[in-house]
């Protein structure tokens, strides 16, 4: 596979396996030929295709501290023969090197396939090696900035768990690069969350393999240099230590996350998407309204059995073109109810426009307002509980809800009140529209039975309405709003399903 991705516990050898990983791959890329796209039958060496270095290779660790292990197993395990003390490139107008060819202060070397005696190395066909030269640079994540601008031909990513996301999306394009092999080996223990990024993928690897990917994993007692003295000390460790920490730590076994409020997600995520509803179906929706750094997300439930079938997400902050679309879904999908977060009603004048004339127009809208106690009783409990009971789906597309899910943690304070947290620290806004949609559904007991209307106390306007004066201030704002963003609504503004739509 192009990639491979490895989880391993502690003490299981990987990273003596990962640096022969390396260093086969490097064996195996200084015979193959550099080939284009755009010419595949013109086979060109390194030096024909100006590709300098001929292979490019980096090793990635989260800190320079880190670095520091694989960097003293390629001086012991690198055959000193194909140690350059001098760039290839440059050594006829340098002279010869001196010292060791392993940079310390730069933490890179120069391989050149020659044998003992000086002499280049042929392929496995008496031909000298088409791409015979190999740079090899060590970098630590902890600036992501500094890990781009090149092509790869291999990354080996050691450590994967500690390394920060934004670290991964700028390695990512390093290996699409063309005349680039693009090959990788991403290694480390299982993170703490499974929405981390090295989780998602080797998890991706592992239930959907192909030729662009592949999942290995194994435990601390598979390693056969162990001896049942290190093996019995591993155990002992289980006596002192969390059982999902030690599982994590040596049995490379994926916690759903230390902390995580929410479990099974995964059995959850089994539902269909939607485009239009079903017949003799009743709908309701979730409405999580975005302020200046996060999207807003609607996502429409059935209402008795409880199954998300459609999403909305609204990228930008323009309340107008928010209107425009939920008013147009609620009306499409003939919703029963819209549990909309009110949190900062009453103090933001759009979202009060917004709630206000969804009243108007006769959109059953319902006001939920965000406390920690609401929030944990009438919320996340309630889908804590239909998840775990299995009561509750979702389309299995919807990666953004079942990573966030998995990223909520929940603390109990000392005046047992309830803080609600994201791992990772990003946004929980598909979240909070799942929940939301799942209070507006039937209870599960009443779920094959004929709808009752439920009185929701609270769920009447926060203040005696003034239909004549509302519509003066809708329309106005409408007027203001239009005009402001006329020049940009030809943008993306929303999308649906994960797909993006221009209104």
């Amino acid at each position: 596979a192009k990639v491979k991705w490895n989880q391993t516990g502690r003490r299981g050898g990987k990273t003596r396996s990962a640096l022969e990983e390396d260093l086969a791959v490097i064996e195996e890329l200084s015979q193959e030929y550099v080939v284009f796209p755009n010419d595949p039958d013109n086979k060109q060496t390194a030096e024909e295709a100006r590709l300098v270095p001929a292979i490019h290779v980096w090793t990635v660790a989260p800190t320079k501290a880190q670095m520091y292990q694989v960097w003293n197993e390629m001086q012991a395990f690198i055959p000193e023969h194909l140690v350059s003390k001098t760039n290839p490139y440059r050594e006829n107008k340098l002279g010869g090197g001196r010292g060791s060819g392993f940079k310390e202060d730069a933490l890179h070397v120069w391989l050149v396939f020659k044998d003992s005696n000086g002499r280049w190395l042929r392929g496995k066909d008496g031909k000298p090696r088409p791409r015979p030269v190999v740079f090899w640079e060590l970098k630590s994540a902890d600036n992501p900035e500094s890990l781009q601008s090149v092509g790869l031909d291999f990354l080996h990513v050691t450590e994967a768990q500690e390394i920060d996301e934004r670290g991964w999306n700028k390695l990512r394009p390093t290996l699409s690069s063309p005349g680039r092999a693009g090959r990788a080996l991403v290694e480390g223990i299982p993170p703490v969350s499974p929405s981390h990024w090295f989780a998602r993928n080797f998890k991706r690897a592992k239930e959907k393999p192909s030729s662009r990917r592949e999942a290995f994993s194994w435990t601390a007692f598979d390693n056969p240099l162990l001896t049942n003295e290190q093996k019995e000390e591993i155990l002992e460790d289980k006596e002192t230590m969390m059982e999902d920490d030690w599982n994590r730590l040596y049995m490379a076994i994926q916690p759903e996350g230390v902390g995580a409020f929410f479990r099974k997600v995964d059995k959850a995520a089994i539902g269909t998407e939607l485009l239009n509803p079903k017949p003799n179906s009743e709908y309701v929706a979730g409405l999580d309204l975005g302020r200046s750094n996060d999207a807003t997300v609607m996502i429409i439930k059935n209402r008795r059995t409880r199954e998300s079938v459609y999403a909305t997400e609204l990228l930008k902050t323009d309340w107008t073109v928010q209107m425009e679309v939920i008013r147009a879904e609620a009306r499409r999908w003939n919703l029963k109810q819209i549990v909309m977060d009110s949190t900062g009603l009453g103090g933001q004048f759009a979202r009060d426009i917004m709630y206000n004339e969804m009243l108007a127009e006769g959109i059953p809208v319902v006001a939920f307002n965000f406390t920690p106690v609401s929030k944990y009783h009438d919320l996340f409990l309630p889908y804590r509980v239909a998840l775990e009971h299995e009561q509750v789906t979702f389309p299995n597309g919807w990666t953004k809800l079942s990573s966030q899910l998995t990223d909520i943690s929940h603390k109990e304070t000392s005046n047992r009140g309830h803080i609600f947290t994201t791992i990772s620290g990003k946004h929980d806004d598909w979240v909070d529209a799942e929940v939301l949609a799942l209070h507006g559904c039937d209870p599960v007991e009443y779920a094959q039975k004929a709808h009752a209307n439920k009185n929701f106390k609270g769920a009447e306007p926060l203040r005696p309405l003034n239909t004549e004066r509302r519509r003066k201030k809708t329309s106005l704002f409408r007027e203001v709003r239009e005009h402001r963003y006329a020049d940009v609504l030809d943008e993306v503004d929303v999308v649906i399903n994960g797909e993006p739509v221009q209104m």
